[in-house]
């Protein structure tokens, strides 16, 4: 699986582009095929936002969370695409 990580009023510190891969690769055990996984993490005001695209064989996964901290963001999203997979 390939990640792409974004930033936007945000640099992507190592820890964060780790955390991302770690808690989202977690969606492959659900879904063989996927291959790419977009992801855009931004900070407006004070809301760190998370938004993750999966494009699948004729189906997009989309998912957008936002909290008070980027590392509960990222969780949320994650639990938000699993609930869709299922």
């Amino acid at each position: 699986m390939k990640f792409e990580i974004r930033g936007r009023n945000i640099d992507v510190t190592d820890a964060l582009r780790d955390y991302t891969t770690k808690r989202l690769s977690k969606l492959e055990k659900y879904i063989d095929e996927m291959k790419d996984v977009l992801v855009t993490l931004s900070v407006e005001g004070e809301k760190h936002k998370v938004e993750v695209t999966i494009p699948l064989n004729g189906v997009i996964l989309r998912g957008e969370e936002s909290s008070q901290d980027m590392y509960s963001s990222i969780d949320l999203v994650e639990e938000k695409l699993e609930k869709q997979i299922e």
